[in-house]
């Protein structure tokens, strides 16, 4: 295998990178993308007790941290911000009246920013009343409008939030043609894979969840998530821990079978629980735009000058003074030996675990009953069975020769 980038030095490498693919994690996973849903009503513009700031300075700063922490993290992710129960309407054709939409489903950036600070503060809620005003409240016609930010978008989206901020139980006033709308509208969300999270605020009289957004939210992912919290936030500092809890998706590094022998094998998902945090790879710009620069890489004919498209190149190894000639196909098929995942051993005495047998953070595994029906229940029955003072001895396949 010496010499064989001799001939093809890249030969792993794609004729195109995609833009999308070109951000690291990205090219695995895909990018998050974050709505937020904000009531634009007079009640969200009352300032609370003791000079507290109001409803919606409460949610303009929570959305600029947000913006933020994704533009220094995570600037490839798409965020959007939605203004519903407004006098005026500013939406793709203006097909929904009472909806505002204030930024696009896009990648954050200064600009972004800067145009939250205009909503900040007394200043930002008088231009908030002159840009936008309130007026009445469909909130079905503002989940349509999101749903349309997230067909338009032609990336793979890996995760997809949606978050409505509102001091109001109840928005339609008992309309119940309007209730059925939203919860129609809803749950065409949920079924496209979109999670819908409220972030209700603090009102007088107390905020009754059960009365329509009940309907409304997504259930727990799963049972490390908050869920639907029943008292609102009264704070800056609640409501960003709230954000913050659901704003990133707790991923999985990967999906592997388990098996445990004899044809039984469970789904389970690799953790990472810790991990070094890294400065964000070198962004090449252009001299003149000081815009991104996207790299192409083209293979031309040596003789002809002609571009090389991927079926045109052979992969070829010298063996025994020759040169053998194979298809991408048939190199994939010699690399790959089995199929990845985790077979167990058997079991060892904890007194035979070292200290020096730890050469990494460990990987935390979790059964996957989405991937095969019943893996919680055998993972259970394997670590009772087993659990007195001794530990799990494991193989990992990759699945291929390198």
């Amino acid at each position: 295998m010496a010499e064989w980038r001799k001939y093809y030095p890249n030969e792993d490498d794609e004729v195109e990178e995609d833009e999308e693919d070109s951000g690291g994690d990205y090219k695995i996973s895909g990018r998050d993308s974050l709505v937020f849903l904000v009531d634009a009503s007079k009640e969200m513009f009352i300032k609370g007790e003791d000079g507290e700031p109001s409803n919606f300075d409460m949610t303009m700063q929570c959305v600029r941290s947000v913006y933020t922490s994704k533009i220094i993290s995570s600037d490839k992710d798409l965020v959007a911000l939605v203004f519903y129960g407004t006098e005026q309407s500013k939406n793709p054709r203006n097909s929904f009246k009472h909806v505002y939409v204030y930024h696009d489903l896009d990648s954050p950036g200064s600009q972004r920013l800067l145009d939250i600070e205009k909503l900040l503060g007394e200043k930002g809620a008088q231009f908030a009343e002159k840009t936008m005003g309130s007026g009445e409240t469909s909130l079905g016609d503002a989940l349509w409008c999101c749903s349309n930010l997230y067909s338009d978008i032609k990336l793979r989206l890996s995760h997809k939030r949606l978050m409505i901020f509102t001091c109001r139980d109840d928005p339609h006033r008992g309309d119940g043609a309007k209730d059925r709308q939203a919860r129609t509208k809803a749950a065409d969300l949920k079924e496209t894979g979109v999670v819908i999270d409220l972030m209700h605020l603090t009102k007088p009289g107390g905020f009754d969840v059960s009365l329509f957004f009940c309907d409304i939210v997504s259930p727990p992912e799963d049972e490390s998530e908050l869920g639907l919290q029943i008292e609102p936030s009264r704070k800056l500092e609640d409501l960003q821990k709230r954000v913050r809890a659901k704003e990133l998706k707790k991923r999985s590094q990967s999906r592997l079978t388990f098996s445990l022998g004899e044809g039984v094998n469970l789904a389970v998902g690799v953790y990472v629980l810790a991990r070094t945090a890294t400065k964000p790879s070198a962004v090449k710009l252009h001299r003149d735009t000081n815009e991104p620069v996207r790299t192409k890489t083209r293979y031309f004919h040596a003789h002809n000058g002609g571009i090389l498209l991927p079926n045109d190149m052979k992969r070829a190894q010298v063996y025994g003074k020759k040169q053998i000639v194979m298809e991408k196909d048939e190199v994939d098929k010699i690399k790959k030996f089995d199929d990845p995942g985790l077979v167990l051993m058997g079991f060892k005495p904890m007194d035979r675990l070292k200290l020096h047998h730890h050469i990494r953070p460990a990987l935390f595994i979790y059964p996957e009953e989405e991937q095969i029906s019943g893996s919680s229940i055998h993972a259970v029955k394997t670590i009772y069975l087993h659990c007195a003072d001794t530990f799990l001895v494991v193989t990992l396949h990759l699945g291929l020769w390198h």
